[in-house]
């Protein structure tokens, strides 16, 4: 279907509608009406005799991929958005514990993985300290248990010091 071809569709419409206005009442009218009616009907059914029903398909077919395409992307991109979120707010929690356990950490970098269950989850952290401080060893258990990230995978440092 052709943007022509509709539009002169569409032009026949007007004019048909016109020429049955200006009609008077009654049988010639309605028969006038009948004949416009038939002929618009063959107009559109000669669309559909022309149209293309193999390009039809295949732009049908390269639109699903491309949008099968946007979609993958998509979903990457929250993956990725996902596993900073993630880390990001476990790095907060890590921060925000070590500040109630006086301890003064310069960073913490968290590093997340994906899980079999289809979600990030962290697995491993380095924390790195201003100076060591006596919470560390109560901040590494909190991290285990409500993170958990075994101390194994913790790695920490003391600025200055690796």
């Amino acid at each position: 279907m052709s943007a022509p071809t509709l539009r002169g569709i569409c032009a026949a419409s007007v004019f048909f509608s016109l020429a049955l206005t200006l009609l008077p009442e009654g049988r010639e009218r309605r028969i006038a009406s009948l004949c416009v009616t038939a002929a618009l009907v063959l107009m559109l059914l000669g669309l559909f005799r022309s149209f293309s029903w193999e390009s039809y398909a295949v732009s049908l077919a390269e639109m699903q991929s491309a949008s099968d395409a946007i979609a993958s992307s998509a979903e990457e991109q929250n993956r990725a958005l996902s596993r900073i979120v993630i880390e990001r707010e476990c790095g907060e929690y890590i921060m925000d514990k070590a500040a109630e356990l006086s301890l003064a950490v310069r960073s913490v970098r968290v590093e997340a993985v994906w899980s079999r269950e289809g979600v990030w989850i962290p697995r491993r952290v380095s924390i790195v300290l201003d100076r060591d401080g006596d919470g560390r060893a109560r901040l590494a258990s909190l991290i285990e248990a409500q993170l958990g990230i075994p101390e194994r995978d913790q790695e920490w440092s003391v600025e200055g010091n690796t």
